[in-house]
């Protein structure tokens, strides 16, 4: 590693790295963490502009100018993380030009260094005021650790302090100034306090708490110069007004730092664009943190967020698509602050809100404000609230929950904001023709009036759940029909069992028209033998039924979120389509039913994928991870039910094992909820131990509210397909009329039963 400069003399020798990362702030370490764990041999490499090692910000205009802290209590790392984990630093260098046909970067001091994946990382910079008098002595802007300092130093000295912004910073700053007993004055040519927030409510509250504490607040004047010799002695505005001061601080704004990536060749707009993978137009090169002007599925826009969250999960995002993994940004920005004691929380984008409801709670000084637009939560502002009120409006932005209420009880604090941030979840197997008892339980819940918001499928279960997502609250008909068609319409021969076994030979030897062919009653190319077969069946014929059945245009708009499993064949990887972020296809449906080897992988952009169900028949782990920890009324279909007799036969042994391996395995294990409820009551009881604003401060954290901002439990209903008593193992390839409509049925009757059960219970 790296230390200092890193001054180099005469040429420059290449060097080659598998991971390059740009950028020495906290998303470069997150991603250099990342990368470290799930690749152990590769070629790391970070480049940082600054002569220190990456560091948290935030601290920066809070501990580091009130409690005298030292820059070793920042560090996102400590100096032999990097060495033991053979990250090579270069600290005190820029890059200077990033060729991605070449896969090189050029640097000032470490020569040119050539990559297979690069991360962009560099942040933003303080946006400089172009003012008479700015370059003056005293005039400081605060963005890096030397600039903190020499704030810090500035501070022993100074006598009355102007901050010129409104913004998170400069609020941070007047507070921080104040709170070390120095005259302060803060100016800002909005009219509002915390102007992106959009809010006279809050706005109003800081103003008093301000002017409370010794703060003077001079709102919608400009300051138009400075005033001094040497060194600073008054901020003039353009109302005339003449502040006299012998420090300023300068707080209006930060901008991407991209200056390198001019004549890169990549899309720039306020920041580096990447799409939800954190990928930029080359797929090899990838931006996370403030300079990363994402698409986020949240909001269904690109966003540039300057946020510490943010960085550190965009960071471990990048990494892991840097790993050739698939993982999309789908959270929801959270952003805090500190001033004079009190934490703040605000999540999401206000952007566009058309409506603001204030929840006050005594006292005066605990309240929230939620900004809405069609009933459903843009973003929330919270001040000393429970994490469970935040981890509740964090869901309702996330899942973009519409609000069946009145403003009057949105506004009453008593009515807890969980009570609205409820979730149905549908949990769709695969199974072949048995997913047809899908299409009765489906009908079942509809009579019911119970529509899920979510529904989550694998395999055959994946073709029902994107029928249900696209034809919200009306989906039985449609599946109905569809199975109608999908069914075989074939002679009865001798009793059920012969009847049901020749039917199961029928598929096997000689396909389903409206789902697969077998690839022995289709012409192949001579020079593809038999045995150089990738699979037995060639699906192309679902794909169009699927078209006919699924809206997939509609699925952009539709409440119900669809996700669907599928295993990456090359990465083993269970990955998710989602369509809050992806344009969903056919494709992506049967990429989810590929199962080996009867179907061939489905390739979709470049990745091939096989069934869902190889690794997890009964996507819940994947719903809480894309839709939170909020609460849940989940149903899960259960097409294997986990008793029967012993097998007969080696067929019914092959079904056997293949009904274990697909039997829905939602459980709770019990020692892992004992781990995590003993971590929460540590914190809870260290928490306790602090100072009472510490404590507040703390419990703002999104990592606090993360960890204790659990709502309620997931309650799961089990509709399972049992069988005839005694019946053996199922045949999943039995697609004749009759069988599908007694899979129907059976759905049907049994979804009645427990559905009826579950209300007695309730």
């Amino acid at each position: 590693m790296t230390h200092g400069t890193g001054r180099h003399f005469g040429p420059m020798p290449m060097t080659s790295v598998d991971y390059l990362l740009v950028g020495g702030g906290l998303a470069s370490a997150m991603a250099a963490d990342t990368l470290r764990q799930d690749d152990i041999a590769g070629r790391i490499a970070l480049i940082s502009a600054e002569d220190h090692l990456p560091y948290h910000r935030p601290a920066l205009s809070k501990g580091f100018l009130l409690d005298d802290q030292a820059l070793p209590q920042f560090l996102v790392h400590p100096p032999e993380f990097y060495t033991e984990r053979n990250i090579s630093v270069h600290l005190g260098t820029q890059a200077l030009r990033v060729s991605p046909a070449a896969h090189t970067v050029t640097t000032d001091r470490a020569g040119t260094i050539r990559y297979r994946k690069l991360l962009i990382a560099t942040g933003t910079r303080a946006r400089r005021l172009a003012l008479p008098g700015g370059d003056l002595g005293g005039v400081f802007y605060l963005r890096t650790i030397d600039d903190a300092t020499a704030l810090r130093d500035a501070m022993t000295t100074a006598r009355k302090a102007v901050v010129v912004g409104a913004s998170f910073i400069g609020m941070e700053l007047a507070a921080a100034f104040a709170t070390r007993g120095l005259p302060t004055t803060l100016i800002a040519r909005e009219s509002l306090l915390y102007d992106p927030l959009q809010s006279p409510e809050i706005s109003a509250f800081f103003l008093d708490y301000y002017q409370t504490r010794g703060v003077e607040i001079v709102l919608g004047q400009t300051a138009t110069s400075l005033e001094g010799d040497d060194t600073v002695t008054a901020v003039v505005t353009d109302s005339g007004n003449v502040v006299p001061c012998d420090l300023v601080a300068i707080g209006v704004g930060v901008e991407p730092a991209v200056d390198f990536l001019v004549d890169s060749g990549l899309t720039l707009d306020d920041g580096l664009c990447v799409n939800a993978c954190m990928q930029t137009s080359d797929a090899d090169i990838l931006a996370a943190g403030d300079i990363a002007k994402f698409y986020d599925p949240v909001y269904r826009r690109h966003r540039r967020i300057e946020h510490w969250d943010n960085a550190v999960k965009q960071g471990r995002i990048a990494a892991r698509n840097m790993l050739g993994c698939r993982e999309a940004h789908r959270d929801v920005s959270y952003f805090y602050s500190g001033v004079f004691g009190i934490g703040f929380n605000f999540i999401g984008d206000p952007q566009t809100h058309t409506e603001r409801v204030v929840r006050m709670t005594p006292p005066r000084e605990a309240f929230s404000v939620l900004y809405l637009k069609d009933d459903t939560v843009q973003a929330g502002f919270l001040l000393k609230q429970p994490p469970a009120e935040e981890q509740a409006v964090a869901a309702l932005i996330q899942n973009r929950i519409p609000l069946s209420r009145t403003a009057a009880d949105l506004a009453d604090p008593a009515l807890p904001l969980n009570t609205w941030a409820v979730q149905t979840v549908l949990i769709l197997q695969g199974g072949g023709a048995l997913g047809a008892f899908e299409c009765g339980v489906v009908q079942a819940l509809e009579e019911h009036r119970v529509h899920p918001d979510v529904v989550a499928g694998v395999s055959i279960g994946a073709f029902n759940a994107a029928i249900v997502a696209s034809h919200p609250g009306a989906a039985a008909p449609v599946l109905r029909a569809f199975w109608e068609e999908l069914s075989i319409p074939l002679p009865r021969f001798g009793d059920e069992t012969t009847r049901r076994t020749l039917s199961a030979w029928y598929s096997l030897a000689f396909g389903n028209p409206k789902f697969f062919r077998p690839r022995w009653l289709t012409p192949f190319a001579p020079t593809v033998l038999p045995m150089q077969w990738t699979s037995l069946y060639d699906p192309s014929p679902i794909k169009t039924l699927l078209r006919k059945y699924v809206d997939f245009e509609g699925l952009k708009r539709s409440p119900v979120r669809l996700l669907v499993n599928a295993v990456n064949v090359e990465t083993a990887e269970l990955e998710t389509f989602d369509s809050y972020v992806d344009d969903m296809t056919p494709d992506h449906l049967l990429a989810s039913g590929s199962l080996p080897p009867g179907f061939p992988w489905t390739t979709i952009d470049g990745r091939h994928y096989w069934d869902g169900g190889i690794i997890s028949n009964s996507p819940l782990e994947q719903v809480v991870a894309r839709c939170g920890l909020s609460n849940k009324k989940v149903y899960v279909v259960n097409l294997y039910p986990r008793r029967k007799r012993l097998p007969a036969d080696l067929g019914e042994v092959s079904a056997r094992r293949d009904e274990i391996v697909y039997s829905e395995r939602v459980r709770r294990d019990i020692r892992t909820r004992e781990l995590i409820d003993n971590c929460r009551q540590l914190v809870g009881d260290l928490i306790h131990r602090l100072d009472p604003d510490a404590a507040a401060q703390m419990m703002q954290h999104p990592l606090y509210i993360e960890t204790m901002g659990q709502i309620r439990p997931i309650s799961i209903t089990r509709i399972v397909h049992q069988g005839e008593p005694g019946e053996g193992p199922s045949k999943d390839y039995e697609f004749s009329t009759e069988t599908v409509r007694e899979h129907i049925a059976a759905g049907y009757a049994v979804a009645l039963r427990t559905l009826a059960k579950t209300s007695m219970k309730a």
